[in-house]
């Protein structure tokens, strides 16, 4: 009337579970802190893998333009920079081309990489690789982007020597870098979440905003600080800025 009978407790029900958890090693999800560190590891080479395309590019777009592609060297800094012989008299549009092809083909490779690996079911150091190549390959363009406008150095300031207009639309390239900059870094965060909730929680906003600075934020921020030192694009304290921005926006246009 009170309650049942207890029952006696079936050990094939009652202690072979906890007998198995047990015996056999958990796999406990990496901390943060060790899945920002193998995102560095993995994005030091994925840079330059991105370099080594965006030089490649380069000279090949160059040499179908009518420049004189001299080939591909070594920087001090170890990464490949395509050598060109910048003679004769070229028009505005086949400048851009030699120097601009480089970079927007090897973002969109990096994409195409970063999706084939995803829908592939790659294993997670090949995923990592291929998020930290989309990542470096795409917030770098709008780097060479407001590099341009801040009369740095880069692809779109040579593209301004060469055609001698040093001050021409300055602000509208301001604003293109900025415009570039948050479509890219939400292509980044959106993609690091998507790798990163394998190992961590993204079932909230806030969850989420920290997956996109672990594995998008912290990685592509050093490599990308790394290339600003080695290959400096800006004024110091430009660079230092844009880099901040940079890693404010993968961290904010999270969906």
């Amino acid at each position: 009337m009170y309650g049942a009978v207890p029952q006696p407790c079936n050990p094939a029900t009652c202690y072979l579970p906890t007998l198995l958890l047990l015996l056999v090693p958990q796999k406990e999800p990496l901390s943060p802190p060790l899945l920002a560190m193998a995102g560095i590891l993995a994005a030091v080479p994925a840079a330059w893998v991105a370099l080594a395309v965006d030089a490649v590019v380069t000279g090949a777009a160059s040499s179908l333009a009518g420049f004189h592609w001299l080939g591909v060297s070594l920087t001090p800094a170890f990464t490949l920079r395509a050598d060109l012989a910048a003679d004769g008299n070229h028009p505005a549009g086949l400048w851009a081309v030699a120097l601009l092809a480089g970079p927007a083909v090897s973002a969109l490779l990096a994409l195409l990489v970063q999706v084939l690996v995803e829908s592939a079911r790659s294993p997670a150091w090949l995923r990592v690789f291929a998020l930290e190549l989309l990542a470096f390959a795409w917030l770098r363009c709008p780097a060479l982007l407001a590099a341009g406008a801040a009369h740095g150095r880069g692809p779109v300031a040579d593209l301004y020597a060469t055609l001698g207009e040093p001050q021409a639309g300055r602000w509208p390239v301001a604003l293109l870098a900025v415009l570039a900059l948050a479509a890219a870094a939400a292509v980044v965060a959106s993609r690091a979440v998507e790798v990163g909730k394998t190992w961590m929680r993204v079932d909230g906003r806030q969850f989420r905003r920290r997956v996109a600075r672990v594995l998008g934020g912290y990685p592509v921020l050093t490599v990308l600080a790394g290339w600003s030192i080695v290959m400096p694009w800006a004024a110091p304290a430009w660079m230092a800025v844009w880099l901040l921005l940079t890693l404010s926006a993968v961290s904010v246009l999270v969906s």
